[in-house]
């Protein structure tokens, strides 16, 4: 296997597990923002109602769209695993 052939996939392999952690990291990193100006307003000073509120959210964001979500990195598995008795030659 040439040397361009491992860069483009393990490139491919970046891009695919960005883009299930992508979208995820984004929106936890929203919510918290959301989570500390609305404990700022009111002076809350509880610290686990954003972790709690956050898990809960993320838990339903994969639940909903984990298989969307996952779909490029799974998609890129089985390329790598079908193909891989002629990338070890």
């Amino acid at each position: 296997m040439a040397e361009e052939q491992i860069a483009t996939e393990i490139s491919t392999s970046i891009v695919a597990t960005f883009a299930l952690a992508g979208p995820i990291l984004a929106f936890a990193a929203v919510l918290g923002l959301v989570i500390a100006i609305f404990q700022a307003a009111t002076q809350i000073q509880e610290q686990t109602i954003s972790q709690i509120v956050k898990i809960f959210s993320i838990s339903f964001l994969l639940l909903v769209f984990g298989r969307a979500l996952a779909t490029p990195l799974i998609e890129h598995s089985i390329h790598i695993l079908n193909d891989f008795p002629t990338m070890v030659r």
